[in-house]
């Protein structure tokens, strides 16, 4: 009966690559993808690896291509992205899936497996992908939308939910799911769809045919590919058991060095502490010092106090007698005024005084008026801006303060006023701007001209200083002069006709600056770090670059009109002037790409335009000054002298008219009452003579003038009262401020006492013997010696905390388990860390260290030799297997066979013991019992040596560091891998005709056979591998039998790659190959089904190829025919 199995019938593509939609057809054995390099069949392949790995990552991706610079990946197959760099799906939002479909040969079910994809346009990396599986075939529309475009995610999820609620199935589990995890898609894809297959193997195995290489030996390969390491992470368990071997080896003299350390951390903070304890001693000595120094300064403060107290005192009685006696002549100085003002004369005297008081004020209002009329009389008065007054104006001026004022007449005024100084500073505006732009110019030439005298030209000062800057730096750099030019310097015009043509086309570009080629590079990385902003209008000619591409010149260009003796600058004259066409009309002009005519009119990028003069207006260009130029120069300067001193003296005769008066700040209301003025003053005048006279005759009364004499006579006594008064007050003043002073010193001399007792209890011994000092007169020498003893205190008190710092850095930095910070603020943890170690450091407790340190090391040996002496058990029974099937098909009379030895290396040594019989019996006694005892039995007094040797391979060195961690870790894997101790070979056995068995080593005869004979043995053991994967498995469900190789059978020939082909169908293998179009002739007759790619302007495209109508082209045509059928 036919065993049932599982294989791969469609698999489709949607915005894969090249491919915007296809499905491919696989038959159950032998299917081959045809095409050129490049043409799309790794394309399919790397598809269907992402499917089956469950992996978006690149490193499977077209490893058989071996296409080191071409990097693909998930991402730039589904972009479409070409070795040109353009993509087919570049800058768009799209889906996109991969999707295979299996059959159960024995349940006639189908399952389909995929993923799908949404790209975003801006996606730099994959963001949102999900592995999918569903039962029951592909949906009819191929995954494809109604709109033509792949399935949405929403899509795909919602075709998974309906297969599940339709109940289909396509296993023991139901399979129709979005997977939310990449393990969780592998362990359902390999458990359940793919039948049991070891997922890592099968990946390992997959990955590892598709980058077949056939250089290396026959016995590598079976190695690497059939016989894979244990799976049984038993290094995991040994570096378990070497972690307690550091730790029990290193203990003891960790901990001896532990002591020698914390004992010098001890040692310096003992001496800290005593230093410590001396300064508490000292400090309190200065405490008691200056608490005594304090109190007799606060006896000294207080008998002060009293003093000021007292005479504050003295000074209120005494200012209290004042006052009474101010009160007394005030009371009589107001009687002596109220009789004067019942006589009526002192109210005549204040009227008189209110009168005066005004006339003062007429008086300023005459002088404003007075001073207003001479101000308007300037606007008519003021050569130049009188011209500017109209005649109206200049008849309100004239007769201004000849007749009254009306609010009319100064409203007009007012607004003519400043009608002229608006238009007379709208013209001064105008001639200042006139006269900046011809000062400018002025200097410019001026500059320029002193320039040309002196044999130079004149060149902007940021150009200046770049060269400058450019110069120092590579000379500094090269040890050597390296001179920088301005192009326009090195080159001369032959022909004058047509200089301001040259002139105008090269523009900026002839102030560029030029070094020799060898110096470009460098210039130009200096002026790069050059970023003042006035150095944009720099330029630097990269001379390097024109002298590499060696431009030419055209006949009959401005390059005829110009020459130099540097060939590096003749170059970049060809670069600039040698494609400019000389011209004499338009028409000319119109029929060449660039050209200019004498009259600089020019024609360029299909443009026509004329030259800026202020490119050629002046000579730049040669290595000479032109003196022509330089006379020319000098008229246009004095020209623009004179014209700048005419506008200077118009300016200065206008610049007055912002002086004069325009009536803006005064009101009609004001200048009325300026103008009445006069009159007023002449009306108070007359009042105030006669009020003058009627006082003058009330004086001359009796009783008046004795009023008068008591009046000023109270009055003077009143003052020296008040004087007297003040300077009391004042001394009080002064005393209340020291007053306050006195107490504020009091208060701080008082407060900083309390701080210095405040949680200060002095010894008693030592403050009776500090006040026995103080009061003997000797409190400076006490101060001295102690802030001396204080000073060399703190010293060494510094010194053991930094050797104490120093000591515990040398501890945290060996021992950083601990986690200590090296800041403590005491030592306790030391100490106790100290104690610890001294009591753990016993001579008893060092042997049961060594104890479990050999109890530790024989349990390691018994694991590691009966872990590896069951997996070389395993590994011949797996050999006896793969035989079996080898042995089914031969090749010319003979088969293949696998052979497993001894290795022939120094590892030759532990094979005897690694393969002791003596060891079946502790294996069974292990299964039995849950432990191995091997104790001191025969089998360890035989292999002592042997069992100690390879101990040490997995003992780490004492001193491993991180740096060896790796390397080491690598070792103990390779002693732990069983395949260490064997050697991997393949024969060919055949029989004579006598009977005799004749073994040929594979690889003894690698010398002498074709490439296709050195391939046979690696694809028969290949396929013996694959069919071994597939049926290892302990339960009975159908399997798939997935093989897939690119670029097969490359050197076998058409007898070699039948049997293979044969020798697959026999183990029952689905085959997907990848070769060239070259191998297909020799192919098609072994194979099942047949694609051929093509690409085309970034498009692949696929041809199912029929086999017999292509055989049936080959019996009639020739091969050229065939292979053009295949373009």
């Amino acid at each position: 009966m036919k065993q049932s199995k599982k294989i791969f019938t469609r698999m489709v593509l949607n915005n894969w690559g090249g491919m915007n939609h296809e499905v491919i057809y696989f038959h159950e054995f032998v299917n081959l993808f045809s095409g050129k390099s490049g043409s799309g069949k790794s394309t399919a392949m790397d598809a269907m690896q992402v499917v089956l790995y469950g992996s978006i990552a690149s490193d499977f991706l077209n490893k058989a291509a071996d296409d080191t610079k071409n990097k693909r990946s998930v991402l730039s197959y589904l972009r479409g992205e070409q070795k040109d760099g353009s993509a087919n799906r570049e800058n768009q939002d799209f889906y996109a899936q991969i999707v295979l479909e299996l059959e159960d040969t024995g349940t006639q079910t189908h399952s389909c497996i995929g993923v799908t994809f949404e790209v975003g346009h801006a996606d730099q990396d994959l963001r949102k992908y999900y592995f999918f599986s569903h039962a029951g075939k592909f949906p009819e529309d191929d995954y494809l939308g109604a709109d033509g475009l792949p399935y949405s995610t929403a899509q795909i999820r919602q075709l998974v939910q309906s297969r599940a609620g339709s109940g289909e199935k396509a296993g023991r589990m139901n399979i129709n799911r979005i997977y939310p995890t990449k393990e969780a898609y592998i362990s359902t894809v390999n458990e359940v769809i793919f039948g049991s297959v070891n997922a890592s193997r099968f990946k390992t195995m997959e990955k590892s045919a598709i980058a077949l290489r056939m250089a290396n030996g026959t016995g590598q390969f079976i190695k690497d590919y059939m016989f894979p390491k244990s799976e049984e992470n038993t290094i995991s368990a040994i570096s378990d058991q070497l972690a307690a071997y550091r730790e029990i080896k290193e203990r003891v003299e960790t901990l001896e060095n532990q002591i020698t350390l914390l004992d010098e951390i001890q040692q310096h903070d003992r001496a800290l502490t005593m230093a410590g304890a001396d300064l508490v001693r000292v400090e309190a000595t200065l405490r008691i010092v200056d608490i005594e120094d304090k109190k007799v300064q606060l006896k000294v403060r207080h008998e002060e106090l009293a003093e000021i107290q007292k005479a504050i005192e003295e000074l209120r009685t005494q200012a209290k007698e004042i006052q009474f006696q101010l009160t007394g002549k005030r009371e009589e100085l107001s009687r002596v005024q109220a009789e004067l003002i019942a006589t009526d004369f002192k109210k005549k005297e204040q009227q008189l005084k209110q009168i005066e008081d005004t006339i003062r004020l007429c008086e300023s209002e005459v002088d404003d008026w007075q001073s207003l009329t001479l101000r308007l009389q300037k606007w008519i008065d003021t050569d130049g801006i009188t011209d500017y007054v109209s005649n109206s104006i200049y008849h309100l001026i004239e007769d201004f303060g000849k007749e009254e004022v009306s609010q009319e007449m100064i409203e007009k005024l007012r607004n003519g006023l400043k009608d002229i100084h608006e238009m007379i500073n709208e013209e001064l505006e105008d001639q200042k701007s006139q006269c900046r732009k011809i000062e400018q110019e002025h200097r410019e030439k001026k500059e320029y001209l002193e320039d040309l005298k002196s044999d130079k030209k004149h060149y902007k000062s940021a150009l200046k200083e770049v060269r400058r800057r450019l110069q120092e730096e590579l000379s500094t750099r090269y040890q050597q002069t390296v001179h920088v030019h301005v192009l326009a310097d090195l080159f001369d015009i032959t022909d004058d006709e047509w200089r301001n043509a040259i002139e105008g086309r090269m523009g900026r570009s002839k102030y560029s600056l030029v070094v020799e080629p060898q110096y470009a590079l460098a210039a130009a990385k200096i002026f790069r770090n050059m970023k003042k902003a006035e150095y944009e209008v720099v330029d630097l000619l990269d001379t390097a670059a024109i002298e590499r591409d060696q431009p030419k010149a055209q006949e009959g260009t401005l390059y005829d009109c110009v020459e130099t003796d540097l060939d590096y600058v003749d170059l970049c004259l060809k670069r600039y002037l040698g494609h400019i066409v000389k011209c004499d009309s338009v028409e000319e002009l119109h029929d060449v790409k660039d050209g200019v005519t004498a009259d600089c009119y020019s024609y360029s990028n299909y443009m026509y335009r004329h030259l800026r003069q202020k490119d050629y207006r002046y000579q730049t260009i040669g290595r000479k000054v032109s003196m022509t130029q330089i006379r020319k120069l000098e008229e246009e300067t004095a020209e623009l002298e004179e014209q700048l001193i005419a506008l200077q003296q118009e300016v200065a005769t206008l610049q007055p008219v912002n002086e004069l008066e325009r009536l803006q700040n005064l009101t009609f209301e004001r200048i009325a009452q300026m103008a009445g003025a006069q009159k007023r003053l002449s009306e108070y005048q007359t009042q105030a003579e006669q009020l003058k006279h009627e006082i003058a005759d009330m004086k001359e009364g009796i009783y008046i003038r004795q009023l008068q004499e008591q009046e000023r006579s109270l009055k003077e006594a009143i003052r020296e009262l008040e004087t007297q008064s003040g300077e009391v007050q004042d001394k009080r003043n002064e005393k209340e401020r020291k007053l306050g002073g006195k107490e504020r010193d009091i208060q701080d001399r008082t407060e900083e006492l309390e701080l210095l007792q405040e949680g200060f209890v002095p010894n008693e011994e030592l403050q009776a013997k500090v006040l026995e000092e103080i009061e003997n007169g000797r409190t400076y020498v006490l101060r001295k010696e102690s802030l001396a003893k204080k000073a060399q205190l703190e010293k060494a008190q510094e010194t053991e905390e930094e050797a104490r710092g120093r000591a515990r850095t040398n501890f945290n930095k060996t021992y950083p388990s601990f986690n200590f910070g090296g800041m403590e603020k005491d030592n306790r943890v030391y100490d106790e860390l100290l104690e610890q170690s001294r009591n753990n450091f016993e001579p008893e407790y060092k042997k049961q260290f060594d104890d479990q340190y050999q109890l530790v090391y024989k349990m390691l040996r018994e694991n590691v030799i009966a872990t590896i002496h069951s997996e070389i058990k395993g590994a011949k029974r797996h050999r006896r297997e793969i035989n079996a099937l080898l042995a089914k098909i031969s090749f010319s009379d003979s088969i293949y066979q696998i052979d497993i030895l001894p290795t022939d290396d120094e590892n030759r040594q532990f094979y005897d013991m690694l393969t002791a019989e003596e060891l079946d019996m502790k294996v069974m006694d292990r299964d039995l019992d849950g432990q191995i005892s091997f104790g001191e039995d025969a089998f360890y007094r035989k292999y002592e040596t042997q069992i100690r040797r390879l101990t040490d391979k997995f003992m780490p060195p004492v001193d491993e560091d991180a740096s060896n961690r790796d390397k080491h870790r690598k070792e103990m894997e390779k002693y732990a891998d069983y395949r260490t101790y064997l050697k991997f070979s393949m024969y060919e056995q055949s029989e004579d005709a006598d009977g005799n068995i004749k073994k040929n080593y594979v690889d003894d005869m690698a010398g002498r056979d074709s490439g296709g004979e050195g391939q046979n043995p690696k694809y028969v053991a290949l396929f013996a591998g694959f069919a071994m994967l597939y049926m290892q498995q302990s339960n009975r469900e159908s399997k798939i039998r997935l093989v897939l190789l690119d670029e097969a059978f490359s050197k076998m020939d058409k007898e070699r790659s039948e049997v293979c082909l044969h020798y697959a169908r026999q183990l029952g293998l689905q085959l997907v190959v990848c070769v060239p179009d070259e191998r297909l002739q020799s192919l098609i007759q072994n194979v099942d089904c047949v694609y051929a790619f093509r690409r085309l302007k970034n498009r692949i495209s696929m041809i199912h190829i029929n086999k017999g109508d292509y055989l049936k082209m080959l019996e009639g045509d020739s091969e050229k025919k065939v292979k053009n059928a295949l373009k």
